[in-house]
């Protein structure tokens, strides 16, 4: 579902970041996925995990380990041409003591144009589902 506020070359640049963030994390370059963040982003499950400002985001993506694939699927996309909002669900797998692991939920990113006209996120909540052995 999509709000008919947000224009189809606004949609395309936010699908091709998501697309950006799976294929940099797929290919091992956590560091491309943060660059899609804003500096003064915040990351939060909205309980004990906040992860706020470029130097947190960045860490934050460096100690994950790279995925086997993952999914950015976008169920909602609302909002205006300076924040544009999407509620997405997430599905991952990664590889950790030598066995998959699954990784799956929602996440509610908004968006913030910048200044020299591209997007990042500048708030990103995610809702876990399920998290463990994949299998």
């Amino acid at each position: 579902m999509s709000s008919s506020s947000i224009s189809p070359n606004i949609l395309r640049q936010l699908e091709n970041k998501l697309h950006a963030m799976t294929q940099a994390m797929v290919s091992g370059k956590p560091a491309e996925v943060s660059h899609i963040y804003a500096d003064n982003a915040l990351l939060t499950d909205l309980k004990d995990s906040r992860v706020e400002g470029r130097e947190a985001i960045d860490q934050h993506w460096a100690k994950l380990t790279p995925y086997l694939d993952w999914k950015l699927q976008p169920l909602e996309t609302g909002g205006d041409a300076a924040m544009p909002y999407q509620r997405l669900h997430s599905i991952a797998h990664f590889t950790l003591k030598g066995q998959v692991y699954l990784d799956e939920g929602y996440c509610f990113v908004i968006w913030r144009r910048q200044s020299e006209g591209d997007y990042r996120i500048q708030v990103d909540i995610y809702y876990p589902l399920k998290f463990g052995p994949a299998g």
